[in-house]
């Protein structure tokens, strides 16, 4: 049983007994793609940048298997569909409703 337990231990790392509270590299991409999302604006759709970051930070949480990473993957598909979009309101409330989407995020990882 103890051969048990240490090889359990050993196979799933340092993280069970003493887990990462904080990944500066996820932060900073989150910061990446803040910055970049609060510069859309509806009326210029270029927003190849803002895309990337997103596409980028969208692959990072689901290599680390964050728990967050379900709420990047739509907040890319939201992106996605205000740019799509020919109506002004509406992308302007999806922009909204999605850079409160990053400060829940931020909230969420701020507690790490």
């Amino acid at each position: 049983m103890k051969y048990i337990l240490v090889a359990a231990l050993f196979l799933s790392g340092c993280s069970v007994i003493l887990p990462v509270k904080h990944d500066p590299a996820l932060f900073n991409n989150l910061v990446e793609v803040k910055v970049a999302v609060d510069k859309l604006n509806c009326e210029n759709k270029d927003w190849l940048d803002a895309q990337n970051k997103i596409t980028h930070l969208r692959v990072y949480t689901e290599l680390r298997k964050d728990p967050q990473a379900n709420s990047v993957v739509q907040l890319g598909e939201a992106i996605e569909k205000a740019k799509q979009s020919n109506n002004k309101t509406f992308c302007e409330s999806i922009l909204r409703i999605n850079k409160t989407r990053i400060d829940v995020i931020a909230d969420a990882w701020r507690g790490r």
